[in-house]
């Protein structure tokens, strides 16, 4: 990962994130970077960095709730870890990304998800991955041509992510890792989950997007938000559309994403979707323990202050009609009986 001059900034803020570093924080960081020989621009990359893995364990967090919390009314699910990798080839200044994340080898663990297998395994994050189930990561074979359509510097953490998840495949697996120069050895027992992976994508535009396998955030939009809560009704829109098989949907539909996207028959399946995805994202966040209010919250502020761009284009409802479809379904909610704290979200249990 190349980070971008504006991303820099973050470094000076607290993120309204309660957990992320105070100011008072992030300036002995900056000291112990200088003390460290790290120059001016390079302690700035230092905090940049940090700033950018606490919103990266923070989107894992939620996503990571969101998918086991909804697992049993996904039509289909995945072993998952809780485990998020990352490889110091991605970064363009390794040695700031060695101190900000502090890699014990060049795979090694960018966040863990609470309460996960991971996380019960005793996983940390900085832990360096040296094998999987006995397998060298150092002897992993690279398929370039396979991943063409990854840039050079993630083709390696690709082709780990998913010898990863070949291993999880088997219901156990071992990992070796190296913490504080001494190497160890832990189990794993994946659990089942709904399918998705969640990314921070850094950016300047405030905008969230889903592929179908992985819910994109960028970075300035989840700068913005108030909390993980809020950050959960984004990550849970998105998830819906993914859960929801919606691009594959559009897809059958012929409908045009581009320009004129905005028109006709497009626009007016693109927004069906979107409404969909709002309905069933406030059950999402209930059955994760999230309050649903928080979408109601977040969409409110965001649309009196930015009631232009994606999120009020002909293909989506404006924020009042958003807010609306929220309190419909949350009224739905209560009205019913929970069974084991969980509610049955309409649209994913009448899918074929």
């Amino acid at each position: 990962m190349r980070i971008p001059g504006f991303v820099l900034a973050l470094a000076a803020l607290a993120l309204p994130f309660p957990t992320l570093a105070s100011v008072g924080e992030q300036a002995a960081a900056s000291q112990t970077a200088e003390n460290s020989g790290i120059q001016d621009i390079e302690s700035e990359s230092v905090l940049a960095l940090k700033a950018l893995q606490l919103l990266d364990q923070h989107i894992h967090s939620a996503g990571y709730r969101l998918v086991a919390a909804n697992a049993a009314y996904c039509k289909e699910n995945v072993p998952n870890t809780g485990l998020l990798l990352h490889d110091i080839q991605q970064y363009g200044d390794s040695a700031a990304a060695r101190f900000a994340h502090g890699f014990a080898s060049d795979i090694a663990v960018n966040a863990v998800a609470p309460g996960s297998p991971a996380a019960k395994a005793g996983v940390r994050v900085g832990d360096g991955l040296i094998a999987v189930d006995g397998i060298a990561v150092a002897d992993v074979e690279i398929d370039a041509e396979k991943l063409a359509d990854e840039q050079p510097e993630y083709r390696r953490i690709a082709t780990i992510s998913a010898m990863l998840a070949k291993a999880a495949a088997d219901g156990s697996m071992t990992l070796s890792i190296v913490r504080g120069g001494v190497e160890q050895e832990i189990e794993l027992a994946p659990v089942q989950t709904c399918p998705s992976q969640f990314q921070i994508r850094v950016s300047d535009d405030r905008d969230a997007s889903a592929d179908g396998k992985m819910v994109s955030i960028s970075s300035t939009l989840a700068e913005y938000v108030m909390g993980e809560e809020e950050l959960a009704a984004i990550a849970a829109h998105e998830l819906a559309h993914n859960l929801l098989d919606h691009r594959e949907r559009l897809d059958e539909q012929g409908v045009n994403r581009g320009f004129f996207g905005q028109f006709g028959k497009s626009a007016g399946r693109i927004k069906a979707t979107e409404i969909e995805a709002d309905r069933l994202s406030v059950w999402l966040m209930a059955n994760a323990g999230y309050d649903p209010q928080a979408a109601v919250r977040f969409w409110t502020r965001y649309g009196k202050e930015y009631d232009k761009g994606i999120f009020s284009a002909s293909t989506h409802y404006r924020w009042k009609k958003r807010v609306e479809l929220f309190e419909e379904e949350i009224a739905k909610m209560a009205a019913m009986q929970p069974v084991d704290g969980k509610y049955a979200p309409p649209l994913l249990v009448s899918l074929p």
